[in-house]
């Protein structure tokens, strides 16, 4: 099952960085639309977001095949948890719940106007469950909608889930959504890439870091190239191939309205190479 995410959620922070329980709320904007990500808790981490990308990736699978997509998506938490290719250990089963509660307590308000304090904005997930090994979630619904609309969604490198720096994983996201496969890539100004990553640490520790990551090519399927090794004002995201990952996930419009139709909790998904 190839792994995928919304492109919509690709080129911004929308996730905690770091594992120390960021309760800071994540602001920015992109294109007309202002964004706050907030929780009563800590934020939903971008390792938590793993359980998003295996969510995406089953709707996707199932869709491709026409295959019905239940309101309640149900796996192991084996088949969650081993989906990143991780090894999966009894620390990760004992964490799986936390994340889903991060998940759940974290909103989004999406607005083409600034904030207010009225606006609360929707949780990823609206409710899950464990029960017999079993774990039971259901995905906001403008979630749902984010991840079926046609030719929204990318397929992710693999080696995605080896990157072991948050700020990787993000960096490595934007290059996808950016830079795709086009042969010059993208460039940004390196304060601007500063301010999308949402991280607490100075300007000058970014450039540090986006030195170090250039030097040990640590993005799968992309190269960061910098404009100057002393103070860089801008930073090119290259693919090594033109080719790196399948671009992108597309799903026929008529495949498209009937599965999205189909929401039947008790009807699972039954397409064979979903897995």
């Amino acid at each position: 099952m190839t792994p995928c995410m919304p492109r919509l959620f690709m080129s911004n922070a929308f996730f905690a960085l770091g594992k120390g329980g960021r309760r800071t709320p994540l602001r920015f904007r992109q294109g007309n639309q202002n964004f706050l990500v907030s929780s009563p808790m800590a934020l939903a981490t971008i390792w938590d977001a793993d359980i998003l990308i295996w969510a995406t990736s089953t709707m996707i699978a199932a869709q491709r095949c026409a295959a019905q997509i239940p309101a309640v998506l149900q796996a192991t938490r084996y088949e969650i948890l081993g989906f990143p290719g991780r090894d999966v250990s009894g620390g990760y089963y004992e964490r799986l719940p936390d994340g889903l509660e991060r998940l759940s307590r974290t909103n989004v308000v999406i607005s083409t106007s600034e904030w207010t304090e009225e606006q609360t904005g929707a949780p990823w997930i609206e409710d899950w469950r464990i029960s017999a090994g079993v774990v039971h979630i259901r995905l906001a619904a403008w979630l749902r909608e984010a991840v079926l609309t046609p030719r929204a969604v990318l397929a992710l490198d693999p080696a995605y889930f080896t990157l072991t720096s948050g700020l990787e994983r993000l960096l490595y996201l934007i290059a996808r959504r950016h830079a795709g496969r086009q042969r010059e890539g993208w460039v940004f100004e390196v304060a601007h890439l500063y301010r999308k990553t949402g991280i607490t640490q100075t300007l000058a520790a970014f450039v540090s870091i986006l030195r170090r990551v250039a030097r040990s090519n640590a993005l799968p399927g992309y190269r960061i190239e910098l404009s100057d090794l002393n103070w860089p004002e801008r930073v090119r995201f290259r693919p090594v191939s033109i080719v790196p990952v399948e671009n992108p996930v597309s799903i026929p419009v008529d495949n498209f309205e009937r599965t999205r139709l189909s929401t039947t909790e008790s009807t699972p998904i039954t397409c064979e190479n979903h897995r």
